[in-house]
């Protein structure tokens, strides 16, 4: 019994501790014996955490349609998608948004010169750039018009799962990457810390998730993501020799707007 216990309370603490790293909400525990976490610890704690992301995912998802469903008691679809989407920019503090835009910057720069050095600085240049601006833009714009496609219950499902779609990415993209020693950063937590257990815990959340709401529609898309991510994974590799924090940012944006745009069709074809 009492081992069940420490067992439960260990899965709810690395859950929180997914949440608290992927959204604004702090939940995690501190140490009350040193005061508080240390570097070492608080690694630990967040790569035991990653086979977790999915779930997060769904908790993340399960606020964007309750934020839907207040809207459209007042206001009309359309508008209640698009306070649905902004409104994952407020509950993640932006998290993955400057992902995208930093890594469009780059691919942009080095497309323009084939020189790794001018990616790296357009990368890590503190402001945005016109390309990373209108990665953004068109972001919001695929999100809006995929998951407002169809009908409320559609919105209801989308909003629900491209979000566990998203961070599952993280965990995709970290297993089949490394992190070279130019990008040493967050995205090294992530690249070493993910093992095939966290892989495969991951995958099977992702997969009963996504097929419990949405059955063989949302199963198909999400493989059409998954297919997108694992050719990120190599473009960047030969390319960059690898990912780091900003490139798993984007992987989460371009997933999350390919799967509904899979999804999209799938739906009508399957549903």
């Amino acid at each position: 019994m009492a081992n069940g216990r420490i067992k439960q309370a260990f899965i709810v603490g690395n859950l929180l501790e997914a949440v608290s790293f992927l959204t604004i909400f702090r939940l995690r525990r501190k140490d009350k014996a040193n005061g508080g976490e240390g570097d070492n610890s608080a690694i630990i704690k967040l790569t035991a955490s990653i086979k977790y992301f999915p779930l997060a995912g769904l908790l993340i998802g399960a606020i964007l349609a309750l934020v839907f469903y207040i809207f459209n008691r007042f206001s009309a679809a359309p508008a209640s998608v698009l306070m649905s989407i902004l409104f994952l920019f407020i509950l993640t503090g932006g998290l993955h948004f400057d992902g995208l835009s930093d890594t469009v910057d780059g691919l942009f720069a080095y497309l323009k010169s084939g020189d790794r050095t001018r990616f790296y600085n357009a990368m890590k240049d503190v402001n945005a750039g016109t390309s990373g601006i209108i990665a953004v833009i068109f972001y919001i714009l695929i999100m809006w018009l995929a998951v407002n496609g169809i009908n409320s219950g559609f919105i209801y499902l989308s909003l629900l799962t491209f979000p566990v779609i998203g961070r599952y990415s993280i965990v995709l993209l970290s297993y089949f990457s490394n992190t070279p020693e130019d990008f040493k950063g967050i995205g090294t937590i992530f690249t070493e810390g993910t093992k095939l257990s966290t892989f495969i815990a991951a995958s099977v959340f992702t997969i009963i998730i996504v097929y419990i709401f949405l059955k063989l529609a949302g199963i198909f898309s999400a493989l059409i993501s998954t297919l997108f991510v694992l050719a990120a994974a190599f473009y960047f590799a030969k390319k960059f020799g690898g990912v780091n924090g900003d490139m798993l940012g984007f992987s989460v944006k371009v997933s999350e707007a390919v799967y509904m745009i899979a999804l999209h069709g799938f739906y009508k074809i399957l549903s």
